[in-house]
């Protein structure tokens, strides 16, 4: 009698988390709507290289910049939450939409704390690189990035 309690409890359990996690589905906080390109961009203000250029978006600007792009698994709530926390507070420490509105010193700041993030393995972010591969930067690439980053602030 006692296991049949406990599946039945367990049951009650799913079938709750079921509606719970079906319902939050619902529940849509309104997103931000960015322009997509500005004369402030970093790339669009300093045209960079090709390749720098591809390196920065892919690795950069779904967090740090007004080009996020949506993927199918930002859309499912819990997820979408970390996602949207996670983009704006990216955005908040840095938005290369915003790179020529900085003032120099800010940029001198920001393109050392890009160089120690990058290096220290902190960006991108491990779980991003594990979904976008294109993200996962080897340290040649990192280079050319502060390389280039650094050069804007000589």
């Amino acid at each position: 009698m006692i296991k049949q309690n406990n599946i039945v409890r367990k049951k009650y359990v799913i079938l709750i988390l079921s509606t719970i996690l079906i319902g939050i589905q619902f529940y849509r906080p309104q997103k931000p709507i960015y322009k997509k390109l500005t004369p402030n961009d970093i790339i669009y203000s300093n045209k960079p290289p090709k390749e720098i250029a591809n390196l920065v978006k892919n690795a950069c600007y779904d967090c740090h910049s007004n080009e996020t792009k949506k993927y199918w698994y930002s859309n499912i709530v819990p997820v979408a939450w970390l996602i949207d926390y996670d983009i704006k507070e990216g955005k908040e420490k840095l938005n290369f939409s915003d790179w020529e509105t900085y003032p120099h010193k800010k940029k001198i700041e920001t393109a050392g704390n890009i160089m120690f993030q990058m290096y220290e393995g902190k960006m991108p972010l491990p779980i991003y690189t594990k979904l976008h591969h294109k993200s996962n930067l080897s340290k040649a690439q990192q280079n050319k990035i502060t390389e280039w980053i650094n050069s804007l602030v000589k």
